[in-house]
């Protein structure tokens, strides 16, 4: 049977309003210790991700006008919890990206459900440490 991400994904994720403060957004990442904010909208679906190299460029703007929508990046790759293993590690090589959201495959919704991370996978193809 084919492994799928849900065995890897890390469950739940770090969200934020579209409307948002940049203030908002840095003090969500920093209270969680994430390095991504995925941006969400009123049905709770994608619209992109903020990383901390996204909050840097956020540098001396006005971090309480600011919003995540403005500094969102919009591109964002969505897998479900269905996905092939291989297949999410194929397209985070081909587009060069270290993480993966994960979101709901139900019709007419994709709620994000979690996050699927690199060091996750590497972590995994590492052998066993136990005694």
């Amino acid at each position: 049977m084919e492994e799928k991400v849900v065995r890897l994904m890390r469950k739940g994720a770090i969200t934020c309003g579209e409307d948002a403060s940049i203030r908002q957004v840095a003090q969500i990442m920093a209270v969680h210790s994430e390095h991504y904010c995925v941006v969400i909208n009123h049905n709770h679906e994608v619209l992109g991700i903020i990383s901390a190299r996204s909050i840097l460029k956020a540098f001396g703007k006005d971090l309480d006008r600011t919003t995540a929508g403005d500094i969102l990046l919009p591109h964002t790759i969505t897998i479900t919890v269905n996905t092939p293993l291989k297949d999410a590690i194929r397209l985070m090589d081909k587009r060069k990206i270290e993480h993966l959201i994960v979101v709901s495959d139900r019709p007419g919704g994709k709620a994000v459900l979690g996050m699927l991370h690199i060091e996750d996978i590497v972590k995994n193809m590492a052998p066993n440490q136990e005694g």
